[in-house]
């Protein structure tokens, strides 16, 4: 029996062993229990000790966007687009029927009058956008009108030219004062197409 005496705990080891298992007992049952909503504040939260993942995502502000990064290599080309044929036949002509800046291939074939122009373009012009403007090449009056253009030939499309100039490649082009009556003045034209 004496040796039983050995193994028996000391009152100090026992209460020591209670009071162990009643703290344990605790810190557990406080681990499976939910704290209620709301009821860390910041009081109780140490700056800077959370982190992004203990929020929801949206639920803090971003912050400043950092510096950019080095670009990456290039892509592979795209497809090739298509071929287009639309062109673009351009002129200024001076106030004497000059021509004083133009995108190639294009003449004055005739000055029939104050504030007539025809010129040739050397392809055909019928049925294609035609646009003509004011410009100044050697033209300083700011008292001037309209300009207009359409080709020669006549029809629904131009105007009757005089004889020999032909609506395929032909444009007339008037330009008007301030009173609207025919005046010679500088213009552009352009055909596109």
């Amino acid at each position: 029996m004496s040796w039983l005496k050995r193994f028996l705990p000391s009152p100090a080891m026992v209460v020591a062993s209670l009071a162990l298992l009643l703290v344990l007992g605790g810190t557990s049952y406080a681990a499976v229990q939910a704290l209620p909503r709301n009821s860390v504040t910041t009081v109780q939260v140490k700056d800077h000790s959370l982190l992004a993942r203990d929020f929801k995502a949206g639920q803090i502000p971003r912050g400043p966007a950092g510096a950019a990064g080095p670009a990456g290599p290039a892509g592979p080309a795209g497809p090739a687009g298509p071929s287009g044929s639309a062109t673009v036949k351009w002129a200024l002509v001076r106030p004497d029927g000059g021509i004083a800046a133009q995108s190639g291939g294009i003449a004055l074939a005739a000055h029939p009058s104050a504030g007539n122009y025809i010129l040739n373009f050397g392809s055909a012009v019928a049925g294609k956008p035609l646009l003509a403007s004011g410009g100044y090449a050697g033209d300083a009056s700011d008292q001037r009108g309209e300009t207009t253009a359409g080709p020669c030939g006549g029809g629904s499309e131009g105007r009757t030219c005089p004889t020999g100039f032909d609506t395929t490649s032909h444009v007339f082009v008037e330009t008007r004062n301030s009173a609207a009556n025919p005046a010679d003045h500088a213009f552009y034209v352009a055909v596109f197409g």
